[in-house]
């Protein structure tokens, strides 16, 4: 067992100890150690919180203590997995629904579980966490399909381009184009024409805060306000005075094409002139300038060509956002890769020299897997070098060592049940190490290819990747005449994302984690982990050369040889004395006895699950004659 788990197990049975004769739990001890295994942290440190929560519900007539521990489960584990991510935000919003929740408290500590009162405060949060989730992401998805005419910290005017956004932005409306989960309306108005919304932020009138402007095709225009009422073009410029200018433009409404021509011609009142792509920067007589915000609004130019969910990929591989779990390599595969021998495969040659002592040092006959690559020299060298005091052996260190062909496998198998601390230690600086190369590999990788994606189309860097950029009004308007009649009502966003990337620009996206072995980075991996690997194996000679921790290390040996060979680590073994329902786990030696750290877990009705440690002949004892001392019996 490995020294964490020791600590674990420890720990578990000092709460069900100090919490057993608890009413809640009288004749129900599985419940509560069922309740501190459902803890899933790493040190527990929910399980106290959690047994205290199950105490204070009271009287255990009146709930179901089975179905609580459940739900307490269900609850911890959410949070586990959210509370690195929640915000005040999610706090205050989740304080709107629930009265149990007590902000000011809470978020002086959001990870903290003894922050919350009760388990109902923790679901009320959690609730609140997934509710306001929902709330962004729908916001999120709005701000995509609209083009945002003007905005100021009171007014807004926006172009919706999907019945979502319309919805969302005609909240609180009677419009037909803002109907639930019947997009014909919408669909119909944007076929027709262009709709725009004006909107006073700060207004809660509801006749007046919103109204909605439709200019057909044709020039002819509709005004609704709020309750759907038609009005006047005068009364919305009346009750929108301040945006006049804005919405006599919007009626007038030059579209991008002619905007671009005008634009060719050299006036500068006509360079002024915005395209209604949210990108746009500006222009010249020459270039159209586009500004991106980030990765994703880039991307956004690939909506009509490529899956959401692909494009979701390429972002979060070059910009990952905070809170966002992008692992590539999983820690829980290093004990299999382990067993294959693979982590073996970066050793540089200092460790491969620590490891060679190490194994040395053991006893193992696995010290013949270790050879020593040698450039050629005569005996006369040789003997110099002997004769000088240095062992033959020596002589064979200072030159390259390499594990043998087929022994990566044994040599792990055999560190991984040697000692536990070390392996601890392995396992963090591997897979550290290979998540961090591979993140920074596939970045490059994925960047490399995404930063020039839009250059068939003329469009060339002007700045950062995935920010500044640039493309030739020719170029643009070509576009637009390639099918005039067809393209010329469309905005440049429109035309760029249904037109112009369908057609002309390909990405061949690739699932950044189908790519990550291939493409990881040796630099960033050697830097995350020889360091530490030089600690680990250093700490583990340390051990070994000054058996500090070891009582007697041949004795130490010869144990842990005995029980590889007959049983196996780790392995679940029938106790065949025991009728067969009784099996035991050899987890470890412990070096400062030199006793047996075992799991004997008996199955059936009787079901029992006990830890603890033997000399090696009482476990050869109770592996023949079970019934002589069974741990079981009271």
């Amino acid at each position: 067992m490995k020294f964490i788990n020791l600590l674990l197990e420890g720990k578990k049975e000092n709460l069900i100890d100090k919490y057993k004769d608890e009413d809640t739990f009288e004749d129900a001890t599985h419940l509560l150690e069922k309740l501190i295994d459902g803890d899933p942290s790493s040190t527990k440190k929910y399980s106290e919180w959690m047994i205290k929560q199950m105490i204070g519900l009271g009287d255990r007539l009146t709930h179901s203590i089975a179905d609580n521990v459940n739900l307490f489960i269900e609850i911890i584990e959410n949070f586990h997995k959210t509370s690195s991510s929640i915000t005040p935000e999610d706090i205050d919003y989740a304080a709107t629904l629930s009265s149990l929740v007590k902000p000011d408290r809470i978020k002086s500590g959001p990870k903290d579980i003894y922050k919350y009162d009760t388990i109902w405060a923790l679901q009320a949060v959690l609730n609140g966490v997934r509710k306001r989730k929902i709330e962004v992401e729908k916001e999120t998805e709005a701000k995509k399909d609209v083009e945002k005419i003007y905005e100021d910290e009171r007014f807004l005017i926006l172009r919706p381009f999907s019945h979502n956004a319309s919805c969302y932005y005609g909240a609180n409306t009677k419009w037909c184009t803002t109907t639930k989960d019947d997009t014909r309306y919408f669909d119909k108005y944007s076929e027709e024409g262009s709709l725009f919304y004006i909107i006073d932020k700060k207004s809660s009138d509801n006749i007046w805060g919103k109204m909605a402007l439709f200019v057909r095709h044709n020039g002819n225009t509709e005004v609704y306000d709020q309750k759907d009422s038609i009005r006047s073009l005068d009364t919305l410029i009346q009750r929108f005075e301040p945006l006049t200018d804005i919405i006599k433009k919007l009626v007038k409404g030059d579209d991008d094409y002619e905007k671009l021509k005008n634009a060719k011609s050299g006036n500068r009142k006509d360079l002024n002139q915005v395209l209604s792509a949210d990108y746009f920067y500006k222009m010249d007589q020459d270039y159209v300038y586009f500004q991106f915000d980030d990765v994703a609004d880039y991307l956004s130019l690939f909506v009509e060509e490529v899956d959401e969910y692909e494009l979701k990929d390429v972002e979060y591989a070059i910009d990952t956002p905070y809170g966002y779990d992008s692992m590539y390599y999983d820690a829980y595969n290093f004990d299999d890769d382990m067993r294959e021998g693979y982590p073996l495969n970066v050793l540089n040659q200092d460790h491969l020299k620590k490891l060679r002592e190490i194994i040395k040092l053991s006893g193992s006959e696995l010290i013949n897997c270790f050879k020593a690559t040698i450039p050629k020299m005569n005996k006369d060298n040789l003997q110099k070098f002997i004769q000088k005091g240095n062992d033959e052996k020596d002589f064979y260190d200072l030159y390259n060592l390499k594990i043998s062909d087929g022994c990566e496998s044994k040599i792990g198998k055999y560190l991984l049940n040697f000692d536990s601390r070390f392996i601890d230690d392995f396992s963090y600086a591997y897979s550290t190490a290979e998540d961090e190369s591979m993140k920074v590999g596939v970045k490059n990788a994925i960047s490399e290819e995404a930063c020039e994606v839009y250059s068939p189309i003329g469009m060339e860097k002007n700045g950062d990747c995935f920010s500044s950029y640039r493309i030739p009004i020719d170029n643009l308007i070509e576009f637009y005449e390639d099918d005039l009649e067809s393209f010329s009502g469309l905005t440049l966003d429109q035309l760029l994302k249904t037109v112009v990337i369908p057609g002309r620009v390909s990405f061949d996206i690739r699932e950044p984690r189908e790519m990550a072995y291939e493409v990881r980075d040796d630099e960033t991996f050697e830097y995350h982990f020889n360091s530490d690997m030089d600690s680990a194996l250093d700490t583990l000679l340390g051990k070994l050369e000054d058996s500090d921790e070891y009582s007697d290390l041949e004795e130490y040996k010869r144990i842990y040889t005995f029980i590889s060979n007959k049983y196996e680590f780790d392995e679940r073994i029938p106790v065949e004395t025991a009728g067969g329902n009784v099996e035991i786990r050899f987890k470890s030696v412990d070096p400062t006895d030199n006793k047996i750290v075992f799991e004997l877990t008996r199955r059936g009705d009787n079901y029992g699950f006990k830890t603890g440690k033997a000399k090696l002949s009482t476990i050869q004892q109770l592996m023949s004659n079970y019934q002589l001392f069974d741990p079981f019996e009271d």
